[in-house]
């Protein structure tokens, strides 16, 4: 017996073939409808996590069943070579949503603020994103990188040094970071994981001329706040924002695992292709996702 195996039995905890990467309640669901779940002794709990933020619709809502139910008997999977229409209505939907013009799906949050990082650099040709202090991108490499949260990346070595972090809500720290060397700066409106911090509304007015005026990206990362969560679609609209680039998953699949880049079009140069068989970051393997946008996800 190791030493984990030793603390579990010591502590009452049983053993499972599951890495231990979740501190879990000792509550089993055995269903759940609305705003409630149900364990399997029949207990009924209100349910306040949402599923850390993904059921904004509550738990199965009857249209979003049904036409996940639809989609299932026509077919399940069959990758972004082929013309689907759905994945067109939702992204269509979702740019109107934002105000912007392109949208590229993923698998999760953190695989569209990777997308989100990779296509900044590509679209300015820099390297240096500037993040906030108490930030949360994601557990990724490059959204790890992001995070300005020393806790996420204890123990995995060095990070990349293309990242600069300063603090949120101070303009002056960001003024003394930014520079032509600049590809975007990244910002959530609302510092979830890192504690309640909302963005002030002078500071978010003047990260947005900051960005113009040295030719950089805003990117706001919606990952939890969007798709209604605030009382808007997307919580930058809150502010007047203009985002070049925002990120949404979570609420955006009512529980289903899907992500979304939506980007305004002056950035579709550096991801545009005319060839049907080449990826939409213009050249292949630049970036590319095998599953992500299944048609039961997006249903």
């Amino acid at each position: 017996m190791d030493r984990d195996e030793r603390i579990c039995q010591e502590g009452g905890l049983n053993l499972s073939n599951l890495f231990p990467t979740y501190a879990r309640w000792e509550v089993e669901p055995e269903k759940a409808e609305g705003s409630y779940l149900f364990d399997k002794s029949g207990k009924r709990y209100l349910d306040f996590t949402s599923g850390i933020g993904v059921c904004n619709l509550g738990h199965r809502p009857a249209a979003v069943q049904k036409s996940i139910n639809e989609q299932l008997n026509k077919f399940w999977h069959v990758s972004n070579l082929f013309i689907q229409d759905q994945q067109e209505t939702a992204a269509k939907a979702l740019s109107e949503a934002a105000g912007m013009d392109l949208v590229f799906f993923a698998n999760s949050g953190a695989e569209a603020n990777e997308a989100a990082i990779k296509l900044a650099r590509k679209a300015s040709g820099r390297e240096k994103i500037i993040t906030f202090q108490q930030s949360f991108h994601g557990r990724t490499f490059a959204t790890m990188a992001a995070t300005g949260q020393d806790k996420i990346k204890n123990g995995y070595g060095s990070m990349l040094e293309t990242f600069k972090y300063v603090p949120f809500n101070d303009l002056n720290a960001l003024k003394d970071e930014m520079d032509s060397e600049t590809a975007a700066v990244m910002l959530e409106i609302v510092q979830g994981e890192g504690g309640i911090h909302i963005g002030d509304q002078e500071f978010l007015a003047e990260t947005e001329k900051l960005c113009k005026e040295y030719g950089a990206l805003l990117i706001v990362d919606e990952i939890q706040t969007g798709i209604g969560r605030t009382g808007k679609a997307f919580a930058f609209q809150h502010f007047g924002l203009a985002p070049d680039i925002v990120t949404a998953a979570k609420g955006l699949g009512s529980g289903l695992p899907i992500g979304a880049v939506v980007g305004k079009k002056n950035i579709r140069r550096s991801v545009w292709t005319r060839k049907p068989w080449i990826n939409i970051w213009r050249k292949p393997d630049q970036h590319f996702c095998c599953y992500c946008y299944n048609e039961d996800n997006i249903s």
